[in-house]
This record gives structure tokens, sequence and C-alpha cells, in this order.
């Protein structure tokens, strides 16, 4: 299978701190135009895991890796997981098909000039740095991205993040009408179910 253009595989942490970004990057690759591939899209304890980043790959043309997560954990060891993510994405660019050759990524980092300290392998590549800033994290992505899939320019990052506030202000709102929690709404949760609403909203725009 060919990787679609419409499809931006996101590779990120999933935890409380990375939250707003998270939200921030979901909003942004929607209202572009692109359909979010990653993890969290489905639930199916039949699906084996590497089995599933391996199909999210092999059908995304775009992949956006966030390697801000870096410290080591309680047990004192480092999370190897959006590393081994970004390394299945750059194998099935570098040895695919001829279509698979045809992917681009995107790589972030929380600090800049710190990428070849623990991932010296990427040394030479542009990783772009947002500080942990929502705001900075939809800009570097709306700049990736660039234009929608029809070759349409896209919207400044200013007019993006107003829009992604005005959604966070009606999302409470748009779970109401369908009967959904807070705690429902919540990407980590259930992201089919807040994209869901993320593209509602875009409709009613």
């Amino acid at each position: 299978m060919s990787a679609s253009t419409e499809n931006v595989f996101l590779n990120c942490p999933f935890d409380e701190a990375y939250k707003s970004s998270f939200e921030a990057v979901l909003f942004t690759i929607t209202a572009s135009g692109y359909r979010v591939r990653c993890a969290l899209e489905e639930n199916d304890a039949g699906d084996v895991r590497f089995d599933k980043l391996c199909r999210l790959i092999r059908e995304s043309g775009k992949s956006i890796h966030d390697l801000s997560r870096t410290d080591l954990s309680a047990a004192g060891l480092p999370r190897f997981n959006m590393p081994f993510e970004l390394g299945l994405f750059m194998g099935a660019n570098r040895f695919g098909s001829p279509a698979q050759r045809k992917k681009s990524t995107l790589i972030m980092v929380s600090e800049p000039y710190k990428l070849p300290i623990y991932l010296s392998d990427l040394s030479g590549n542009d990783p772009q740095s947002h500080h942990g800033n929502p705001a900075e994290v939809a800009r570097i992505v709306r700049k990736y991205l660039h234009l929608r899939p029809d070759g349409q320019p896209l919207p400044g990052a200013t007019r993006i993040m107003a829009e992604f506030n005005r959604f966070k202000n009606s999302l409470p709102a748009l779970a109401s009408a369908l009967d959904l929690t807070p705690d429902e709404i919540d990407p980590y949760h259930d992201c089919r179910d807040y994209i869901g609403l993320l593209t509602e909203f875009l409709r009613q725009a």
C-alpha cells in the first residue's frame, strides 16, 4: 500500500506535561486538511503495537516526531519509544518502495543543540526547538506542512492558534451536545472522540 499524502504520522510524548502541545499539534494538522495517524487512534487489544506502528507509518506520507522527552524515568531509565518510531519511519523512507521514499519528516526537540548528545546518528539534521510552548509547536508544524493537501496555502500560525483557542472554549458545549463528559474528551482518553469534536468544530467554522 502506498503512503497517503494526507496522512501525518504523529510520534510524540503522551504525558500530562505535553497535553497542551499535543492538542495544539492535533488541531494544526487537522485544521490544515490532513489526517492525524498515531498510536492512540484506536484501541484494539488484538492489534500488536509494533504491527500497528508499521501500518500507520506505511500509510503516512508525512511524519512529525517530537523527541523532547530525554530525561530519565523514576527507575533511572530513558524512554526509547519516540526515537524507535523515528527510526522505523526513516527506515521506510530509506529502504521502502518508490512511494515510501517520497516521505518527509519533521523532527522537534524541546531545547536546541541537545539532539547530537543523545542521538548522534542524526548529526547533520536540523531539528526544530519549541521550548515546550504549544504556540511554538503549532508554528513549527504549520511551517512544515506549509500547504493543504490540495496545494492551497495555509493561514498563518497566529490565525491557527486563535482558532485553536476558540475551539478549546467551544469544546465543553460540543461535548455536551454528544453527551460526552470532560474526561471522555481528553485526547489521551479517547483520541478519536477528540478529533471527531475538532473536525465538527472546523466544519461549523
